[in-house]
């Protein structure tokens, strides 16, 4: 007896691909060429998620491709709604390995956060994921999956949808699989409302800036100096500070774009006026914007780390204005259910 588990781990998953792969993966088994466009604008533009659903394919041509092929992605193990309707998703991936999403609504606007790697070996101390440590990366089908199973539990209502990898692991050390599926998601999503958020892989930054189609760059700062900024992330020790402006100096940006520079507020380590001042001259001269975040605490993984009080952020945002440039402070979305920034963890890892 054959079976039938070996037949289905044999066939090829056609999530996570381009259009022009998926035709050429099905030119064998299609009568006519334009039939690979069909399905991939079925799996791309319309979510499907089999080729049941694909009504203007023949019913033979339907089952035939079922054979040979898939449509496959995380499985959703796990929903927690916050309080604020931000959405955590835990993801089950094919080998067991667990990772977070987060899906946050604002008006007609939805941002879904899309994790890269399953855990993350940068080791900044005040993120919980790098708390669990490295993990794998995760290949195209697995980030394009957290994109279309997300979105299938979004309202109706929602006409416009962003990307931000900002969920877990570093996205510029998985820069071939982030590469394709960023190609993918392409097709939906347009490049000016996906970001790329890094803690400063410069290698990562070189790879970005030489791609043809690029998404915004978001750069975690945290610090105005090199050695507060090792202190707390330490992977600024191979990547330095100077090393890194120079690389952001130098980033191609077009009309209109900016980089976002990221600032986690802790208390009473880099929340000053003086801070403040440093942070706007280490910028000058960039196209940039600058969200600074009220540090999200946890007790179990970082307990001596505090969050500013809001009179503190305020004036922290407020230097940075005075002396020209943008500032959004983020009170972070989702923390009653671990979904802000830097809290995203393997809960099913905890348990």
């Amino acid at each position: 007896m054959i079976s039938t588990v070996g037949i289905m781990n044999s066939r090829t998953n056609l999530v996570g691909r381009r259009p022009t792969e998926i035709g050429e993966l099905l030119a064998p088994h299609v009568d006519r060429e334009f039939r690979g466009r069909q399905v991939a604008r079925w799996i791309i533009d319309r979510n499907a998620t089999g080729f049941a659903d694909m009504t203007d394919l023949p019913l033979s041509l339907r089952q035939n491709l079922d054979r040979h092929f898939s449509i496959e992605e995380p499985e959703i193990l796990e929903v927690i709604e916050s309080s604020d309707g931000t959405c955590k998703f835990l993801f089950g991936l094919s080998d067991g390995v667990g990772v977070e999403g987060v899906s946050m609504r604002e008006g007609a606007k939805a941002t879904f956060c899309l994790s890269s790697q399953a855990g993350c070996a940068v080791g900044c101390i005040f993120c919980v994921t790098g708390a669990i440590g490295s993990g794998r990366n995760l290949r195209p089908d697995e980030i394009v999956g957290q994109y279309r199973a997300m979105l299938r539990r979004l309202d109706p209502d929602v006409e416009r949808v962003n990307i931000v990898f900002m969920g877990m692991g570093e996205p510029l050390l998985n820069t071939g699989n982030l590469g394709r599926a960023l190609e993918v998601l392409f097709e939906r999503v347009s490049p000016k409302r996906i970001t790329v958020s890094t803690a400063g892989i410069l290698p990562g930054i070189r790879w970005l800036a030489a791609l043809e189609k690029r998404p915004k760059l978001a750069v975690s700062l945290n610090a105005p100096d090199q050695d507060r900024r090792q202190r707390i992330m330490p992977i600024a020790r191979r990547y330095p500070l100077v090393d890194l402006m120079a690389s952001l100096r130098a980033f191609p940006l077009e009309r209109g774009r900016r980089i976002t520079f990221e600032y986690v507020l802790i208390d009473g380590f880099n929340d000053t006026e003086d801070d403040a001042r440093a942070t706007a001259r280490l910028i000058h001269g960039i196209p940039a914007k600058v969200n600074v975040i009220p540090l999200n605490e946890d007790r179990d993984h970082f307990p001596e780390l505090r969050r500013p009080a809001a009179v503190v952020v305020d004036r922290f945002a407020a230097g940075l204005r005075d002396r020209g440039l943008t500032v959004t402070v983020r009170w972070s979305k989702g923390e009653d259910v671990a979904a802000a920034c830097g809290q995203l963890r393997d809960r099913q890892l905890e348990r």
